[in-house]
């Protein structure tokens, strides 16, 4: 029933918007035309949007309160009438009145939603542990939420795109509720590096702010406020967007957020028909901190420095001395794979040399670890925005002991950075570059495959002609390689990989499947069959296409 099913993905494209209220319209005409003319094969897509549009309520104040009783009820009936678990059902109420205020019926809806079985209507099963954990905090039972956090942890739900991070910033205090300050500290690093570049992530930003006041980190929690106000502008909720202003608000006192945080909160206790959402926010505004001081990065092994800056602030050369430690502290943690602190630690640093009176102290030396680390560290994060610039910096200052397998290595990095962020003809041109070293260098494999990267990144910015003389340069360094080196059948796979690639985009698709079928013979005689595989099902697949155009 075509009509039907528009009805259907307009609601849900609207459902997930900046208004979700837009959907309702759409929604219920959707339910009229299924009940006039019931359509089995739509049922399903019409049960899953209901539980879309409760599922909002929390979030929008534009949702209104009865009709979304309403919708719940009769998803529960429907559901019923299918012999289907109500889970969906039971955690939407939960969530509707965990938001209302209505402790009783929060705790039944909790317990009647783990106790029903999960099918395929049940919301996320990681989202749900998520507000598990944030219900049991706030009913007083840290513990459970510390152990249902370390279950989650173990046993990941596959393909959820809240964890860890929310998962972690959801457990946030219960840690410290029990008093395992190391972990609080440790999901504070980890989950907030998985959300700070996302401008959408406002709720998340919000309760890293609130537990960095509450845990004593002032300057942590300010410098979060300035990094993410942003984000109020961006497509969050009304809930996230007051959920930021609060933390703010508590971080700053009185003034801009907490008067936002103000006129945010009416609306929803206007649509509940109470007080309750706007006792929060008292609450919150008022919140007492959870310890004194919380180092998290434990003292960084600078707890020396840490107290003569503090002792005396306007000391330039304790600063300096702090500074010199955190480099040293990050360098040692990279060294031991801790990435996320080390790059925290190093940014810290980093972020004090910004003054200028620091900044004249620097060493070179120090300065050119610094920058060696949190480039390594950002790699190993796989945070390539963050990795560019200190890859550039490190270019900008090569050591005079730096030989060209060094260099070779920074700008293949370099150009596997920009390719990673899009930006196809730099990455051409770093590839290149470093090919040039590697061949300097005599490191044969590396060129190859140096050159081969270059050759693909050509390709995606359609210099078809550029990638065949790169690969054809590629070759000539294949016919170098000692032949005896199983290494060699792979770096000759790749090439011969990447021509019939680009032989495919010409449209000479015979070339192309003759050095596919190449391809697949190198990767089998060094037994890598997964290649292989990949290869030969590229020929089946364009000798299908070749049959079917002659």
């Amino acid at each position: 029933m075509d009509d039907l099913a528009e009805l259907i993905a307009q609601a849900d494209r609207l459902v997930f918007g900046a208004n979700p209220a837009q959907a309702l319209e759409p929604f219920g005409r959707a339910v009229a035309a299924y009940d006039a003319q019931p359509d089995p094969d739509e049922l399903d897509g019409l049960l899953t949007t209901f539980g879309y549009v409760a599922l909002q309520f929390d979030e929008y104040a534009g949702l209104p309160l009865t009709l979304t009783l309403e919708i719940l009820d009769d998803l529960e009936r429907r559901h019923l009438e299918a012999g289907n678990s109500l889970r969906i059902v039971h955690f939407c109420r939960w969530l509707v009145a965990r938001h209302l205020g209505d402790a009783e019926a929060a705790e039944a809806q909790y317990q009647a939603c783990l106790a029903a079985p999960r099918d395929d209507f049940a919301w996320c099963e990681g989202c749900e542990q998520i507000y598990q954990i944030r219900h049991l905090i706030e009913t007083g039972r840290p513990e459970q939420a510390v152990a249902v956090a370390e279950q989650a942890f173990a046993t990941p739900v596959e393909g959820c795109h809240q964890q860890p991070q929310a998962l972690l910033a959801a457990a946030l205090p219960a840690y410290v509720a029990v008093g395992d300050l190391d972990a609080a500290a440790d999901a504070h690093r980890t989950a907030y590096r998985l959300v700070r570049e996302d401008p959408d992530e406002l709720f998340a930003h919000a309760q890293h702010i609130r537990f960095c006041v509450l845990t004593g980190n002032q300057d942590r929690a300010e410098e979060l406020i300035e990094r993410h106000r942003g984000g109020l502008e961006a497509d969050v909720s009304e809930y996230d967007a007051l959920a930021f202003c609060l933390a703010a608000g508590r971080t700053l006192g009185e003034g801009e957020f907490t008067e936002q945080a103000w006129r945010l909160v009416a609306s929803f206790d206007r649509r509940n028909g109470n007080k309750y959402q706007g006792e929060l926010v008292r609450e919150a505004l008022t919140e007492k901190q959870w310890v004194d001081q919380l180092e998290l990065f434990g003292d960084g092994g600078c707890a020396e420095q840490l107290a003569a800056v503090r002792a005396r602030p306007d000391d330039t050369f304790a600063a300096w001395d702090l500074v010199q430690a955190q480099i040293e502290m990050a360098h040692r943690m990279h060294l031991d794979e801790r990435n996320v602190e080390a790059a925290e630690i190093g940014e810290q640093a980093l972020t004090s040399l910004g003054d200028e009176r620091i900044a004249e102290l620097a060493q070179p030396e120090s300065l050119r670890v610094l920058r060696n680390v949190l480039f390594a560290a950002y790699l190993d994060l796989n945070e390539p925005a963050a990795a560019l610039p200190q890859a550039e910096k490190v270019l900008a200052d090569i050591p005079p002991d730096a030989g060209p397998d060094w260099l070779g290595m920074i700008l293949r990095k370099k150009g596997e950075l920009l390719e990673q962020l899009n930006r196809d003809a730099e990455a051409r041109d770093a590839l290149v570059a470093a090919a040039a070293q590697y061949g300097l260098a005599e490191l044969l494999h590396d060129q190859v495959a140096a050159l081969r990267l270059a050759a693909q990144s050509a390709r995606y910015i359609g210099e078809l002609d550029q990638a065949e003389s790169l690969l054809a340069e590629a070759r000539s360094v294949v016919d170098e390689l000692p032949a005896e080196d199983l290494r060699s059948s792979t770096s000759d796979a790749v090439v011969h990989w990447e021509l019939a690639l680009v032989r495919d985009m010409q449209g000479r698709l015979p070339e192309a499947i003759e050095l596919a079928l190449i391809t697949a013979g190198l990767y089998e005689s060094v037994g890598q069959l997964e290649s292989a595989s990949n290869a030969r099902d590229y020929v089946e697949n364009r000798q299908a296409r070749l049959n079917s155009e002659s």
